[in-house]
């Protein structure tokens, strides 16, 4: 084919070009693996007519149309005005160069829509161009490709953009070549052109001989590197754990090192706390004299510390890893009581297991251990994998104890220590208090109503042990002919005059009635009254006492408008240090009641009161 000579000669009327028969070239035309077409162009004026001639097999095959269908037809009339316009504008483009062109293009055949890429060639005649020969590839699945990488490539370009982790790629000299949005930051040169940079130019000499070898290993060895480093910044130093990685090309050399640097400076400052908080837990163990044991509950091998082993007189190595070295040293009296405790644990009756009982010790005799532990592993099922615990040496106390039951007369003191010493110190701090509420501004006045009550309620606290102590040392044959109504009408005066915010009042006159019991009778009805303020959630407390009597019961009783007790509770929470519905107090109150109305011959129980609240209500035999 020629750009601007004849196309061809008459030769015994085979037509040849450039001196092969045609037959050659109608050959390659059939066979070729690319789309090939023939279009005749027509000149009439500057206007030009496009007219397919006929097409082979790879192109019928691609389009899905005949030469038939093909032969005559005009871009137009093949292709639609739109596509066809587009299309006999590049054959006029090749007519009007008279020289080979190349474009892409997307054309829509019947069958299918697909991307080319074309190439047209002009054929002339006599100095004009009569023919164009057209060869397409194509391009369709290679367009696909370079889409979906295209559109992998934003991705990673996304990820690289969003990675909180620094990512770097730098050339075999140390020039970076490339740097994500991280890695900008860590540098601070987000502004400035990164290709070409070196650590010389964003790192101090000192960290660079560092960084430069760690590289140069990586490049060497062509082996992945995890090293951990410092590296200093704009905003302090940061610790770093950067992994190196050799980049290598389709033929197996190393031309690049890849970096991924994550900041793991808060990890470090939370190991550095955890090695400190390991290290002030171990001293405290130490202090403290805490066995400690870790017990896998599936194998039964119990880790000890030295301290568990010294308890007992042993050295740790002379302890076992193992469950048998604890149960063989319990006290037989003592092991059946453990065992169901720590049944209780494992079906999850107790929060804890909790039990104090007897080991024995390197030289046969007992020691009295208090037993802490819980389980902290469960499997899917529930069942237990692991327990953590603590012994304490509470010998010295179970010692004691055994003291203070044949040292009564102990209790006597510490009674008389709370009652009358501690207690005069509380008033004189509540006195103080009181008068310096004219010195104290606004600012402070919040405070010093905080100091007054707390104040207040210790003095309570101090009075209810001292009554517990005192009902203890106090036998039956204490009991008195007691009037009622001075005692009670005095607890309503002092509970009203220490809680200024209730709201306490009588429904009734009270009886003038009698009652065998002693001087803690005024306990059982401040008790009542306090109990009714302190666990009422109310802005002002509502109490009322109502007090009647018949020919053999004197009945009182205590309504609060506060929260109520449930019905599993109404029982319980007369008993010795149940705290109720929260936890103020000391829970030795309603057990200091129910205690002396007992003694009272009496009885005691709550109800609900109407609309809300509770009503507690005490019966005692009295004699008129």
């Amino acid at each position: 084919m020629q750009d601007d000579s004849d196309a061809g000669a008459d030769t015994g009327g085979v037509r040849t070009i450039g001196g092969e028969s045609d037959d050659v070239y109608e050959a390659i035309f059939r066979e070729m693996g690319d789309a090939v077409f023939l279009i005749d162009v027509e000149q009439t004026g500057d206007d030009y007519t496009f007219t397919f001639r006929r097409n082979n097999a790879s192109h019928r095959q691609r389009t899905d149309l005949s030469e038939d269908e093909l032969r005559g037809q005009t871009p137009r009339e093949l292709l639609g005005d739109e596509q066809g316009a587009a299309v006999a504008t590049n054959y006029r483009r090749c007519v009007e160069k008279r020289e080979t062109i190349e474009y892409e293009e997307t054309l829509d055949f019947p069958g299918g829509k697909s991307h080319w890429q074309t190439k047209l060639t002009p054929i002339t005649d006599h100095g004009q161009v009569t023919q164009i020969v057209g060869v397409a590839r194509d391009v369709t699945e290679r367009k696909k490709h370079e889409r979906e990488l295209q559109r992998t490539h934003r991705r990673f370009e996304t990820v690289l953009r969003t990675m909180s982790a620094a990512v770097f790629l730098k050339d075999t000299n140390g020039r970076y070549l490339m740097m994500n949005q991280a890695c900008r930051e860590l540098f601070n040169v987000e502004d400035r052109e990164i290709v070409g940079l070196t650590d010389d130019d964003l790192v101090p000499p000192d960290v660079v001989e560092k960084t430069k070898s760690d590289d140069r290993r990586v490049l060497e060895a062509g082996e992945v590197m995890e090293i951990e480093e410092t590296v200093p910044t704009a905003t302090g130093n940061t610790v770093r754990l950067t992994r190196k990685s050799p980049v290598y090309d389709d033929d197996g050399e190393i031309v690049a090192l890849c970096g991924v640097s994550t900041d793991i400076t808060e990890q470090k400052q939370r190991e550095r706390e955890l090695q400190r908080l390991k290290e002030r837990f171990e001293l405290a163990v130490e202090g403290a004299s805490l066995g400690l044991w870790d017990w896998d509950m599936t194998t039964d091998e119990v880790e000890f510390n030295e301290q568990w082993a010294r308890m007992l007189g042993y050295s740790i190595d002379e302890i076992d890893p193992l469950l048998e070295e604890w149960e063989r040293r319990v006290h037989p009296d003592d092991l059946d009581r453990v065992e169901d405790a720590l049944d209780d644990h494992i079906a999850g009756d107790t929060d804890l297991y909790d039990t104090e009982h007897r080991m024995r010790t390197a030289d046969g005799s007992w020691k009295w251990i208090r037993d802490i532990g819980k389980i902290v592993e469960r499997d899917e099922s529930g069942e237990p994998g692991r327990a953590v615990g603590i012994h304490l040496d509470v010998d010295e106390r179970k010692e004691y104890e055994r003291t203070l039951e044949t040292q009564r007369d102990n209790l006597e003191v510490l009674n008389q220590v709370v009652r009358h010493d501690v207690r005069n110190a509380l008033q004189l701090v509540l006195a103080y208090g009181d008068v310096l509420e004219e010195y104290v501004g606004d600012d402070g006045e919040e405070h010093l109503q905080q100091i007054l009550e707390a104040g207040r309620e210790a003095v309570d606290i101090t009075q209810t042990a001292g009554d517990v102590t005192k009902v203890l040392l106090r036998s039956e044959a204490d009991r008195t002919r007691v009037d009622v109504r001075p005692v009670l009408e005095k607890q309503i005066d002092d509970v009203q005059a220490n809680h200024e915010r209730a709201i306490v009042s009588v429904e009734k006159t009270i009886p003038d009635v009698e009652v065998l019991a002693d001087d803690m009778l005024e306990s059982v009805f401040r008790n009542l009254l306090n109990n009714a303020i302190v666990h009422n959630d109310k802005e002002i407390p509502e109490i009322t006492v109502a007090a009647t009597a018949d020919d053999e019961l004197l009945q009182v009783r205590v309504a609060d408008n506060g929260p109520g007790i449930p019905d599993d509770q109404k029982e319980r929470i007369f008993e010795e240090g149940e705290r109720g519905l929260d936890s103020e107090g000391t829970g030795l109150g309603l057990y200091l009641v129910r205690t002396l109305v007992d003694r009272y011959d009496g009885d005691v129980w709550v109800e609900d009161n109407e609309p809300e609240g509770s009503v507690f209500i005490v019966e005692l035999p009295h004699r008129e």
